[in-house]
């Protein structure tokens, strides 16, 4: 998911992420719902191109490459310096990788057949196959979540469709259908995130201002899991959450045992003036970190590496 709303009773943009329907480039054309390859086909990126809006975080299932949604497509890091695919090109957002993939949204490449907005899309082999699961022309869902081992999909539908009002809905079919989210108990609470759990299908999370919020029934009902802390970003592991915490105007990281409510801060990389933490991915000790100013920092054998200074490539 990953664009930071409120919520009280009413909803209000809290930080909102540029985008739009924008043209990106493209070198081909793909038909509407599929498009398929049987070669590595990703391109290596000229250091004079510079990366903006970046919606999403993560790492590859097979060789964990670190791998970010940008305004004009995936992007993954090798050991050589960034890659980008030159198909599929499009304007992700509430980009989230899973066991078998990742789930999607946003705005298409304009030069392809897919409809504006994109609604739910399920991607493989790293994003050249790219299939239509529902609401294609209807939906954005900015804020969108996937549970990594289970593909349970939780979202935040902020303009109506054809069939939903907005709202808080699950997905148990891999985007193919919507069902309401009771959400009771968030009444008070200053939303700013929705995170799927990585293992646990009906356990989910909501975060922002006033802590983390946790479910254990699909969404239907909220009590509170981390109080009195402002939290900016979460990211969802097997067992464990690690997120991002601002006090006195500094930001500081957390590991949050799911089995027995422990935590354990970690430092997080000296950031750039004004730079806010937006996405965090984790998997096992490893964590990709994304800021407001499009730099993107690994943290990686035990200490954090720069991937891009402010949407420069190195």
């Amino acid at each position: 998911m990953k664009r930071t709303l409120m919520l009280s009773l009413l909803l209000t943009p809290l930080l909102l992420s540029a985008c739009g329907a924008e043209e990106a480039p493209s070198d081909t054309n793909q038909s509407e719902n599929e498009t398929t390859a049987t070669q590595d086909m990703w391109q290596r990126v000229g250091e004079d191109e510079m990366v903006s809006h970046i919606h999403g975080a993560g790492f590859w299932q097979d060789d964990e490459r670190p791998v970010i949604a940008t305004h004009a497509g995936l992007m993954e890091y090798r050991e050589d310096g960034w890659y980008t695919l030159p198909t599929n090109r499009h304007d992700y957002m509430g980009f989230e990788v899973v066991e078998d993939g990742f789930y999607a949204s946003g705005h298409p490449d304009r030069r392809t057949d897919f409809k504006n907005p994109l609604g739910v899309m399920h991607g493989k082999n790293h994003g050249v196959v790219l299939e239509s699961r529902s609401l294609e022309g209807e939906a954005d869902f900015h804020y969108m979540s996937a549970g990594y081992a289970t593909g349970t999909l939780y979202v935040y539908l902020e303009e109506a469709t054809s069939e939903l009002e907005p709202g808080f809905y699950r997905s148990i079919d891999g985007g193919s259908s919507f069902e309401p989210m009771q959400v009771q108990g968030i009444e008070e609470a200053q939303v700013a995130g929705i995170v799927a759990d990585a293992t646990d299908a009906e356990r989910v999370f909501l975060y922002g201002p006033s802590g983390i919020l946790v479910s254990s029934n699909s969404g239907d009902s909220f009590e509170p899991l981390v109080e009195t802390e402002q939290v900016v970003t979460v990211g969802a592991d097997e067992g464990q959450l690690a997120y991002v915490r601002q006090t006195d105007g500094s930001f500081e990281g957390v590991r949050f045992n799911l089995d027995d409510e422990s935590t354990e801060t970690f430092n997080l990389p000296e950031l750039q003036a004004d730079a806010v933490p937006i996405e965090l991915a984790v998997k096992e000790k490893r964590m990709l970190l994304v800021t407001s100013d499009n730099s993107v920092y690994e943290f990686t054998d035990g200490e954090w590496e720069m991937r891009l200074d402010k949407g420069e490539l190195n």
